[in-house]
């Protein structure tokens, strides 16, 4: 898959193989995703050259979207699970389109300026920041990379403010959910500075 244009790869596969591409989506992927790959790859007169091209996009893009969503799935500050999604882009990044290393960079950004809400070690903002950087200096060239990076910018700075004008208007609507949601808020605070000194020590001692 990786690596081939996107006109070869549906159509290199046996009848085997893509009946195990059907099977894996009903396993890892939503309803929608499934049956828009079974539209695409369904026809009894073969597949056209638009459809070759939106097969790849599916296969490629929904595969870019589980591995982000496994990577913030877990809350252990230096999550495995985040460092294996980082090495995979990191090995894969160079076989990708531009298009999607956009849909890479988008979890980069969140590590590397902070977006996450929760600890990141060191460690793991580190590679971050060198698939970052790679796929700048590799893939997309400068240019396009501040186009998009700006753009991912401006899409999380937009959801930010609009979380916070929830907030208050919640504060007002309902004071009681607002006050247990300070709570949560406060404790899950004072749980990542209890990690961020941690990691911190432990750099320490290392050094």
């Amino acid at each position: 898959m990786i690596g081939q244009s996107d006109d070869e790869y549906w159509s290199s596969l046996d009848k085997n193989e893509q009946a195990k591409f059907l099977d894996a989506f009903l396993v890892c992927d939503s309803g929608k995703v499934r049956s828009t790959f079974v539209g695409l790859t369904t026809t009894s007169s073969g597949i056209s050259e638009q459809k070759k091209d939106d097969v790849r996009k599916v296969l490629i893009g929904s595969l870019l979207k589980r591995l982000e969503k496994l990577a913030f799935d877990d809350d252990v500050e230096g999550s495995l699970q985040m460092r294996v999604v980082f090495n995979v882009y990191k090995d894969f990044a160079s076989n990708l389109s531009q298009e999607e290393c956009r849909l890479i960079l988008l979890p980069l950004y969140k590590v590397c300026q902070g977006f996450t809400g929760k600890v990141i070690s060191h460690e793991v903002k580190q590679l971050a920041e060198e698939v970052r950087d790679g796929i700048r200096d590799k893939i997309l060239g400068i240019p396009m990379f501040v186009q998009v990076y700006s753009e991912i910018k401006k899409s999380l700075e937009a959801k930010r403010d609009k979380r916070k004008r929830e907030e208050k208007i919640m504060a007002v609507v309902n004071p009681e959910r607002n006050a247990k949601r300070k709570l949560k808020l406060a404790s899950k605070n004072k749980a990542n500075k209890k990690r961020t000194m941690s990691s911190k020590m432990a750099r320490w001692s290392r050094s």
